[in-house]
């Protein structure tokens, strides 16, 4: 089985085709911190901004997006010129000590080469009391997958690269956090269609640019075959807010 990197510059040419900002992911956030105009927030892993513009939109705090890929700033910043954003890896942030009310990531922990040390960081940059919330995916929600259905090599890839929740809030734990709170949520029910098809067809979801070529193009094929046979495909997406606070 292969196990390459994923270049994220690459991806980010064509990551707005098949990835929108999530709406209800945010406002399950929103419903877990008190923020106003004067609050501080940084997006750690921004990517192309999707999120970071509805976080900014719908809760008006100052919300500052960062990434290490140039490629997926620079489209996050042809959508938003008054949102900043910065380029810097998630373990060395350059920002000072206490600089933020509130720090949030949206399926990017398992990007990260060292959450440890990248929560350590985060915790740095919080004031005393704020707040952290790590959204992601459980091992068990992992096997629930659309995509795992499909491509089965890819749960085994992402279980790999997605550290379970007992995991993360060991990290915390010794980062410092305290009041860990994971809260799982299910989304609600969506009918897959072309645009699912097309999102894999151009592998919009990045463990399929880890899965062998064989397993890809097998998973692609049986998809096809499930639309062509009538079969009806309803997936209800299920996370993890895993929240933590700094004392």
């Amino acid at each position: 089985m292969s196990h390459k990197t994923i270049d994220y510059d690459r991806v980010s040419k064509v990551y707005d085709n098949v990835r929108v900002g999530d709406p209800e992911m945010v406002h399950q956030i929103l419903r877990g911190v008190s923020l106003d105009s004067k609050s501080k927030v940084l997006d750690v892993g921004c990517g192309t901004g999707n999120n970071t513009l509805l976080f900014t939109e719908t809760s008006h705090a100052k919300v500052i997006g960062l990434d290490i890929s140039f490629g997926m700033l620079e489209k996050a910043y042809e959508k938003s010129k008054t949102v900043p954003l910065v380029q810097a890896p998630a373990d060395t942030l350059p920002f000072a000590n206490n600089e933020f009310q509130f720090a949030f990531m949206t399926e990017v922990i398992h990007h990260l080469p060292y959450p440890q040390s990248s929560i350590k960081d985060i915790h740095r940059v919080l004031e005393t009391g704020g707040l952290l919330c790590i959204v992601t995916q459980s091992h068990k929600q992992i096997d629930g997958r659309m995509t795992s259905r499909f491509f089965p090599a890819s749960a085994k890839v992402d279980k790999e690269r997605y550290p379970d929740i007992d995991v993360i809030e060991e990290f915390l734990l010794r980062a410092g956090f305290s009041e860990m709170t994971p809260k799982e949520y299910k989304f609600r029910p969506t009918k897959l269609g072309e645009e699912y098809l097309h999102t894999v067809e151009n592998r919009g979801y990045s463990m399929l640019h880890k899965i062998s070529r064989e397993d890809y193009e097998q998973g692609v094929q049986d998809l096809k075959s499930a639309f062509e046979s009538g079969e009806e495909l309803t997936y209800s997406a299920g996370y993890t807010f895993v929240w933590a606070k700094k004392e």
